[in-house]
């Protein structure tokens, strides 16, 4: 029998993207021997991707993957030089990378209108995630609270496409309104910001430099209305009108447009905004997006676990949340590149189950039609009259001997 070419693996097809596998940096590899900065990017990616909640856990997985032994090079590695290891990163490199497939997410989404007469949105807003009481005074914030935050810019390119473009570090102290600044640069999008950005300085400027935005302010706060527009009886529309803000500090005054609402639970909304060109409630439609943003910290969070973190030094928070966040873009190039309609999530939890299998199997499971195609039984109702008053229930004793 001839050689027989191996089929490539999931773990082998998702990790070459990175590109990383023989990188060595020449200053922090300096002495080392094993772990060295291209194969430790490589095994913190992986077990970002697969949910390990402790060094032990990837060190285990090493020993026993003899795929992973043979893409990294390594047939083992102890915990502690991973902890030592992942607060040695160059966090530039990084930084880098992480934008660099930030950037080819963008390039493959950037042909896309956004949403009909509403155009592109860049949703900004920050996420916090809390650190121990002793080991995370480093990042003290209050006296209850040692706390980083994560603050994006999330574009919203149509209805069903939205992805992160850039987002900054910081520690729980720096404000909201500071990190905006860092994010808020593009006049071809309309910015989406909450209560947590009130900030009339910033408002102006952005004003002044013909960059669209859609700002929540709260019910006290104080807005001169000089013209009132009607608004159709029918609508969640409470109030649309020209309002004049004033910049505490330097008395400056200017016009903005105050939009005020309802959502479907009847909670007031009261946003302002520097766009004239759509009626009021495309302006309460560009707030309701704003929702998109709250999902994708959620999706972080809960399927890279990001708040799980292998070393809490400064330098080791930093470069695990950049390694979650390359591994989230990799999970959203493997969408792009396979052509699914299926979620970035579904995806992931595809590749979970086949990272060590062929990428053929991969792709005829993401791509399997379903098996099953009515909508199952239906649950009845009970006959007879309904309930007028709740059903009492009695104490129940019973031991088990």
């Amino acid at each position: 029998m001839g050689n027989s070419i191996p089929e490539e693996t999931v773990i082998e097809k998702c990790l070459k993207i990175l590109d990383v596998a023989l990188y060595r940096h020449p200053y922090r590899d300096h002495g080392s021997k094993k772990l060295l900065t291209g194969k430790a990017i490589l095994l913190l990616v992986d077990a970002q991707l697969r949910q390990y909640d402790s060094l032990w856990e990837i060190s285990e997985n090493l020993r026993a993957k003899k795929a992973l032994q043979q893409l990294t090079q390594l047939d083992s590695i102890h915990e502690s030089t991973i902890h030592r290891k992942l607060e040695d990163l160059p966090t530039e490199v990084l930084q880098e990378l992480c934008a660099s497939i930030f950037e080819e997410i963008h390039g493959k989404y950037r042909e896309k209108k956004g949403l009909s007469s509403l155009g592109k949105l860049h949703i900004i807003d920050a996420s916090k995630i809390v650190l121990p009481k002793k080991v995370g005074e480093w990042a003290y914030c209050t006296k209850h609270e040692n706390s980083i935050k994560i603050h994006l810019r999330y574009i919203v390119a149509d209805e069903k496409t939205a992805y992160p473009d850039h987002f900054v570090l910081s520690t729980g102290a720096v404000s909201d309104q500071e990190g905006a600044v860092e994010l808020v640069v593009d006049a071809n999008a309309t910015y989406v910001l909450d209560r947590g950005y009130i900030n009339y300085s910033n408002y102006l400027s952005w004003t002044k430099d013909n960059i669209p935005f859609v700002a929540r302010v709260q019910a006290r706060s104080k807005l001169k209305v000089l013209e009132e527009r009607a608004v159709p009886t029918d609508s969640p529309i409470i109030r649309d009108a020209d309002v004049e803000v004033k910049v505490p500090k330097t008395e400056e005054t200017f016009i903005l447009r105050l939009v005020e609402y309802n959502d479907d639970e009847g909670t007031l909304y009261r946003v302002v905004t520097n766009r004239w060109d759509i009626s009021a409630y495309e302006v309460s439609e560009i707030y309701r997006h704003r929702w998109k943003i709250e999902l994708f910290f959620k999706w972080i969070k809960q399927h890279l676990n990001i708040v799980k973190l292998y070393n809490r030094k400064p330098e080791a928070v930093w470069n695990q949340i950049y390694i979650a966040m390359i591994a989230y873009g990799l999970c959203e190039l493997i969408k792009i590149q396979t052509g699914t309609t299926k979620t970035t999530w579904e995806v992931l939890k595809t590749l979970r189950i086949y990272w060590f299998d062929s990428w053929e199997q991969f792709l005829n499971a993401l791509n399997r039609e379903p098996s099953r195609t009515s909508k199952g039984r239906k649950k009845k109702g009970k006959r007879g009259r309904p309930r007028k008053h709740p059903r009492k229930l009695k104490a129940v004793k019973f031991m088990v001997k």
